[in-house]
């Protein structure tokens, strides 16, 4: 009886609503909304309607209680979103005379996968396995690690805005970065002398910043060398001459590294400033850093434009007022950020204090020192790709040499016509993309504190799932589709997996990433931000 009279209250729900919607235009005389956006709404009123009858008891007399109120609520989605999106096909109704034959299976086979999903879902937060706190770590889990694919996924996308071709050996410059400053970590973690502490436990920063520019520059360095050798002697050649080359490059790269370095995994050196939980203090020394660049930064313009004509009669000197100008704002970093960390420390130990029992428990003794949910490791990570994602977008945007990639990107011949040297943005195109991915390689080891020949494959195959997730050739669309696929990966086997009944879902997370790749190409070939090229120059 129960099932019966909600079925009948859906029904009629999502016809009334279904009808609503159908009659909402454009200018064309078409439907409006989108066929899945009906049936979202639909099932989103099923859900409201059906939390409110059963807190109120208006159906079946039970008394107001929150966690019914939510039960009904998960309940009253699933249901009417399984109804409701059937139904919100009707409002599309005059885009299936235009369906042909293999429109139709491909809208049935994405309405299978979105109920699959919708269920999986449902079924998992129907049963409460994970705490809020484990659903928090995963995502930030997630996020780390797509930052990680993003910065990859970087450098397939500005590779094909310029060549329109895939570069299948970028997981592999990638390793290459990662690999070779393995080394250089491991010496730097190594004492000098038995009673002596080792360089990166003293100086971890300067440490980190070695190790990071070791990576760019070897991932920078084979990454001009594979283009000048292999792909500039076939850059008028057809297409699928140089996706060829590239896998070729690809496996050369892979045997090359294993014959300098072996076939064995090496563990990474662990950061002894960056183990543990992040504390607030920390927090309140990234809080002043930010204050400090910021402040010091907008100033530090004003001192660079008053250098900039103070030399500019001399030429020679011309790089001068840059590097000056870099040095007083490293120097004000340095000098600021310990003073201001303190006094905001300070405030946050007399705004927030915490009590005898609390700090007994945790063993501390100031508000600065709680911990909070979220390793260092992954802090870093996340605000390095974030911060290199930035600022490649600014150098993209903002520069002479961003300016002269995007023209190229347009139209290689009319850039050539204006005096841009095509050949030299395209190099400086790869050694842009391939810093990238020698950073990422970086955060790779700190994060997984693993590496070996063979590590590039695998993330350079989930960082052109991103690329073409976001849009292929669209900056902004690989970032996206790289955060996008790493929080994916991370909340999908335990979100909807194992709704699904799926034992051991962990096991298949790189099937998830594999499988959108899939989807995505039969779906969506643009990608979430990518432009259809044929409507683009029409």
């Amino acid at each position: 009886m129960q099932l019966a009279t909600n079925l009948i209250l859906y029904i009629f729900l999502s016809l009334g609503a279904g009808y609503i919607l159908r009659s909402i235009k454009d200018e064309e005389g078409a439907p409006k909304l989108k066929w899945y956006v009906g049936g979202l709404i639909i099932g989103a009123v099923c859900a409201v309607v059906n939390a409110v009858l059963v807190s109120g008891g208006l159906l079946f007399g039970a008394a107001f209680n929150l966690d019914a109120v939510l039960g009904a609520f998960l309940g009253g989605l699933g249901t009417g979103l399984f109804i409701g999106i059937p139904i919100g096909l009707i409002t599309a109704y005059d885009m299936f005379k235009r369906f042909t034959f293999v429109d139709g299976w491909l809208l049935f086979f994405k309405i299978i996968i979105i109920f699959i999903v919708i269920g999986g879902t449902i079924s998992s937060l129907a049963v409460p396995k994970y705490s809020t706190q484990q659903w928090f770590d995963f995502f930030i889990f997630g996020l780390a690690q797509g930052g990680i694919y993003a910065l990859i996924a970087l450098g397939y996308t500005l590779v094909y805005g310029i060549l329109f071709m895939i570069n299948f050996a970028h997981g592999e410059i990638f390793m290459s970065g990662a690999f070779t400053a393995f080394f250089v970590a491991r010496a730097l973690a190594t004492p000098p002398a038995e009673d002596m502490p080792a360089f990166l436990d003293t100086y971890p920063l300067l440490a980190l910043i070695m190790i990071f520019l070791v990576a760019m520059v070897t991932s920078t360095i084979v990454a001009v060398t594979v283009e000048r050798v292999a792909y500039k002697p076939l850059r008028y050649a057809p297409r699928l001459v140089p996706l060829i080359t590239a896998i070729g490059a690809s496996f050369f790269l892979q045997y090359t590294f294993r014959g300098f370095y072996g076939s064995g995994v090496e563990a990474y050196p662990q950061v002894p400033a960056l183990t543990g939980d992040l504390v607030v203090g920390d927090l309140m020394l990234f809080l002043a850093l930010v204050i400090v660049a910021g402040v010091g930064g907008w100033a530090s313009t004003f001192l660079y434009q008053r250098l900039k004509k103070a030399f500019i009669d001399q030429p020679n000197l011309s790089w001068l007022p840059f590097t000056l100008t870099v040095f007083v704002l490293l120097v004000v970093i340095y000098l600021v950020v310990p003073i201001l960390k303190g006094g905001l420390v300070s405030v946050i130990n007399g705004a927030f204090p915490i009590t005898p029992e609390y700090a007994a428990e945790q063993d501390i003794t100031t508000t600065a020192e709680v911990a909070l949910s979220i390793s260092k490791i992954q802090f870093t990570v996340i605000l390095s790709s974030v911060g290199l994602m930035v600022g490649l977008y600014y150098f993209v945007q903002k520069t002479k040499i961003g300016k002269a990639m995007r023209a190229v990107a347009e139209d290689k011949d009319v850039a050539a016509l204006m005096g841009i040297n095509v050949d030299q943005v395209i190099s400086i195109t790869f050694a842009l993309g391939a810093a990238l991915a020698g950073a990422a390689g970086v955060l790779y080891g700190l994060m997984f504190r693993q590496v070996n020949f063979f590590m590039g494959f695998f993330p350079g195959l989930k960082a052109f799932t991103a690329a073409v997730l976001g849009g292929i050739g669209n900056i902004p669309g690989a970032m996206i589709g790289g955060l996008f696929l790493g929080i994916f990966e991370s909340v999908g086997p335990s979100l909807f997996l194992e709704g699904l009944g799926i034992p051991a879902p962990y096991q298949l997370k790189d099937a998830i990433a594999f499988t959108m790749l899939v989807l995505v190409l039969i779906f969506r070939p643009t990608g979430i931000m990518g432009v259809d090229l044929g409507k683009k120059k029409a």
